[in-house]
């Protein structure tokens, strides 16, 4: 990202923090971030613009650090337990800005709603996969209940956490939340009730689903991504780049004989992209290349 944008991103958050949106001026946040108010307006079109943008940047921050976190090789309740950590911790150290937002009622639905739903999608994938890690193929026909178990449990705490200020520990309570959900969900697949959401239903929502057992087709995954390419914080340029680069892969992939060398180079353009970078591996898997 632009050094300047980074800038604005940071004084903005602190500032809509501290004063609150309304009462931060445009001007204010160009006089603290050492620009000028036109090159505010270089970079975003209005504060409900830098606010989204706000959104963005410390989402793909969170998305970064729970990356980082499932390279570790740690066993997978283990794993899930330190995710959530920094879901917690990330919660704790914006959670004036998530104040803000919620007191001031700032309007951002029009411009946020495929943002908002890619989140929701990514969370969703998120549990989805760190469940099946841990208790395999046989949660499949009830992963939905669980991923929704899961989910509330943690947006639950959160609210304390944010709303109430309670000084939660970041460490105890993630193990905690992986205790709590393991009772239910061995409880749950002890039971021979049918889900109370079924795997169908979240499919006709378009919520992504993907199991170990049912690998997506590389159509499926360059339609997520082309998806999450247009929500992300860059350049029109750069967005732009990157969604040629997924149509190459395409046609290149609909071939009979596709060139797995062309397939690579393109995949090397989502490179230090992290909220991309499952995907690309999915590709790469599926085509036996590596990634550069």
């Amino acid at each position: 990202m632009n050094e300047k944008k980074q800038r604005i991103i940071e004084t903005g958050m602190k500032l809509f923090a501290t004063k609150g949106f309304h009462s931060t001026s445009i001007q204010e946040i160009a006089d603290q971030s050492g620009v000028s108010k036109g090159a505010f307006y270089l970079h975003f079109s209005s504060k409900e613009d830098l606010t989204l943008q706000i959104h963005h940047y410390y989402y793909n921050d969170l998305v970064e650090r729970i990356a980082e976190m499932r390279k570790l090789d740690l066993p997978p309740k283990e794993s899930l337990a330190r995710q959530i950590q920094v879901y917690i911790e990330a919660f704790q150290d914006n959670k004036e800005f998530i104040i803000m937002h919620m007191r001031d009622n700032v309007d951002i639905k029009s411009e946020a709603n495929s943002f908002m739903m890619e989140m929701r999608k990514q969370t969703f994938r998120w549990s989805n996969e760190n469940l099946l890690n841990i208790y395999g193929d046989a949660l499949l026909p009830k992963i939905v209940d669980a991923s929704i178990l899961l989910e509330g449990m943690m947006q639950s705490y959160f609210k304390w956490l944010v709303i109430d200020s309670l000084p939660l520990d970041s460490e105890r309570l993630s193990h905690f939340i992986v205790r709590r959900v393991d009772d239910a969900i061995n409880g749950m697949m002890q039971e021979e009730d049918a889900p109370q959401i079924s795997r169908d239903q979240v499919e006709s929502i378009s919520m992504g689903l993907s199991t170990p057992s049912e690998e997506r087709t590389i159509q499926d995954q360059l339609r997520d991504m082309k998806e999450k390419v247009a929500t992300l914080s860059l350049h029109k340029t750069r967005i732009e780049e990157l969604t040629h680069a997924l149509e190459i892969i395409e046609a290149e992939a609909n071939k009979d004989k596709p060139e797995r060398v062309v397939i690579q180079g393109m995949l090397a353009h989502f490179k230090n992209l992290p909220e991309m970078e499952q995907d690309c591996q999915e590709i790469a898997d599926h085509l036996n290349i590596s990634l550069l």
